[in-house]
């Protein structure tokens, strides 16, 4: 018998040890993700196989039986299957876009706790933070050693994906602001709040993109239905509103790109060359009648960049090649797998969703992730992109795994390292 209990009880030591590398592995690929994918592929790797050492079987039963983790499962088994009546089972756009659908039941099967998703959050910020620092540093200073950069204001990958990381950061700033004023951390909270101030001004006077504008927005709108009462959202709401309108007024490129909103949704009923809006216009038009022929199992899995190649000859794509992706996540999964998938998506955002509501903090940041990703996808196909698909994926999980396994945490109303180092 003691031989045995020895044996359990280095299992176990085992088993902390590779419980505490897979939340390191979190944390730096939280960090990571902002900047690098090479890097962020390598750390969410690593997460992922000690996530599966660590998990322990009985576990599974009752991860898979909530909705927010069996749906998103039961999606990508949809799309897998596509493949059987696909004419390109392995084509641009199929399933390997959707294998990182599995790390939503992955995440919330391990056992986080409030203090590790705290760390897993402030990596998140850091990386972002670096992100930020080399942005106004290149908006401050236009003629500096920054010829590196992606565009003007964008360090690396694109102003897409810094505009939603900033805005995910500034809204989980600012609400934690919020709780550390009223706890009368005054220093703190104003601290946080000229943070979130940089994060979001920055979206707005670089190149602005229609998601950005559109993910900033509906945070804004989210944070102040979480402030409590309209007079305080409407105290909130004017320096913001004025702090952003000055941002645009100044930024030349955010009023270029303004002013080619409007001009672009004119290029369709033109014979020049079209960009953004106009194509995605295109895109949109032909996904709904590729749905309409096949609206119940779709065309398969993989089949997106067929279809458009086969109306190339009559319905040209504004861009001069066929897309393998109608940027509208709704459509890039209903084209392949029909309407049942399409319906699997958005009963998945709506699971999302319901299991972040009248969470407290946690809650307002789950939330957060899924409206921005809703809002995202009906401009981009976002949850099928590498970065903001693994950042969707991985945030519901961890913070979905939180709220289940702490049910003291669902009331807490900030990230405070003092209340969660001592649970």
């Amino acid at each position: 018998m003691s031989s045995v209990k020895l044996g359990s009880v280095r299992l176990e030591g085992h088993l902390t040890m590779l419980a505490s590398a897979r939340n390191w592995a979190a944390v730096t690929a939280a960090f990571v993700m902002p900047w690098t994918t090479t890097g962020e592929a390598i750390a969410v790797g690593i997460w992922v196989v000690l996530a599966l050492l660590t998990i322990r079987r009985d576990t599974w039963s009752s991860t898979l039986s909530k909705p927010a983790a069996a749906i998103p499962a039961l999606l990508f088994l949809v799309i897998l299957a596509g493949m059987l009546w696909s004419p390109e089972p392995f084509g641009a756009g199929g399933v390997t876009h959707y294998l990182k659908l599995l790390l939503i039941p992955i995440a919330m099967a391990c056992s986080t706790t409030p203090r590790q998703a705290l760390r897993i959050g402030y990596g998140l910020l850091a990386g972002c933070s670096v992100i930020l620092i080399l942005s106004w540093a290149g908006i401050l200073w236009p003629s500096g050693p920054w010829g590196w950069f992606k565009s003007p204001g964008v360090p690396v990958k694109d102003n897409a994906v810094q505009s939603t990381f900033f805005a995910l950061s500034a809204f989980g700033l600012a609400i934690g602001a919020i709780s550390q004023w009223s706890s009368g951390r005054r220093r703190l909270a104003t601290a946080m709040v000229a943070l979130a101030m940089l994060f979001l001004l920055d979206i707005f006077l670089i190149f602005v993109s229609k998601t950005g504008l559109l993910v900033a927005g509906s945070l804004l709108a989210l944070f102040l239905l979480h402030v409590g009462g309209w007079r305080r959202a409407l105290l909130l709401a004017l320096p913001v509103a004025i702090a952003v309108t000055a941002a645009i007024w100044f930024s030349a490129s955010a009023q270029i790109r303004l002013g080619q909103f409007l001009s672009d949704m004119q290029a369709v009923k033109s014979s020049s060359e079209t960009i953004s809006t106009a194509a995605r216009l295109d895109f949109w038009s032909k996904a709904v009648s590729f749905i309409k022929t096949a609206p119940v199992l779709g065309h398969g899995t993989g089949s997106i960049k067929s279809l458009y190649q086969s109306l190339e000859a009559t319905r040209p794509s504004p861009y001069g090649e066929a897309t393998s992706d109608p940027h509208n996540q709704f459509f890039a999964i209903a084209i392949q797998v029909g309407l049942v998938g399409g319906g699997l998506l958005l009963a998945m955002w709506a699971a999302h969703f319901a299991m972040f509501v009248g969470r407290g903090f946690a809650g307002a940041l789950g939330q957060a992730v899924v409206l921005q990703n809703v809002v995202g996808s009906l401009f981009n196909s976002h949850l099928s992109t590498i970065t903001q698909g693994t950042l969707y994926c991985l945030a519901v999980g961890i913070i979905g795994a939180v709220i289940a396994n702490s049910s003291d945490w669902s009331n807490v109303s900030a990230f405070d390292a003092s209340e969660v180092s001592s649970r």
